[in-house]
């Protein structure tokens, strides 16, 4: 059975030069919104990350070819579940894995990496499908949500075991008041129990290609 997931390749090069990978239905090249390093990202939407996660080959290839003194990272992840503005209020879906509409130009995405305790995973799942994921769609501009489980990791990189990804307009609400409000007690507990800290990056589409 197919495993759909993503790849997160992070350089500190502009991902021009960035690889195809097998299975890819549409990737997001991305800069930085946040003036954090590195600076440069491509996601790759993947039908099937099995011989991605099984292989390095792709990513030694990609990491001989690089040109760079800091080669290029890889996160690969599988997919658990996601929101559409169709169903923003409801229970997250398992498909599509892709979305619904590709994100424009200068729009933002965010992406959350969360590790929480073992014995405290259930409990961060629930957060995020009954409480959180809900609460970010009522941000001005949200447009999806998809969340994932770190699968493998090729060069240095620090991670997550889990990763919410959310797709914003260039203008929205993000630090606004409907954003705060997705801090809540549950939230607190969450942050209380996570096994080290969050990992949040933001940033903004320049552009998107299909197949």
């Amino acid at each position: 059975m197919a495993t759909p997931g993503i790849v997160i390749r992070l350089s500190g090069a502009s991902s021009t030069s960035a690889p195809s990978i097998p299975n890819t239905e549409v990737a997001y090249t991305l800069t930085a919104a946040d003036n954090e390093t590195p600076e440069h990202a491509k996601i790759y939407f993947v039908s099937d990350v099995t011989s991605i996660i099984a292989s390095a080959s792709l990513y030694e290839s990609d990491k001989a070819s690089s040109g760079t003194t800091t080669p290029p990272a890889w996160i690969v992840c599988k997919f658990i579940n996601g929101r559409d503005t169709d169903n923003s209020s409801g229970a997250p879906k398992t498909s599509p894995h892709t979305l619904q509409t590709p994100p424009v130009h200068d729009s933002r995405i965010v992406i959350n990496g969360s590790t929480p305790r073992p014995d405290k995973e259930a409990d961060y799942h629930a957060w995020y499908d009954q409480e959180h994921g809900g609460k970010l769609a009522l941000v001005p501009g949200w447009r999806g949500m998809r969340r994932y489980a770190l699968a493998k990791t090729f060069g240095e990189v620090e991670t997550a075991d889990f990763y919410g990804v959310n797709f914003y307009d260039e203008v929205n609400g993000l630090g606004g008041p409907e954003w705060k409000a997705g801090v809540t007690e549950w939230t607190l507990r969450i942050r209380e129990n996570a096994a080290k800290g969050n990992i949040r990056r933001v940033w903004r589409v320049e552009g998107v290609t299909e197949g």
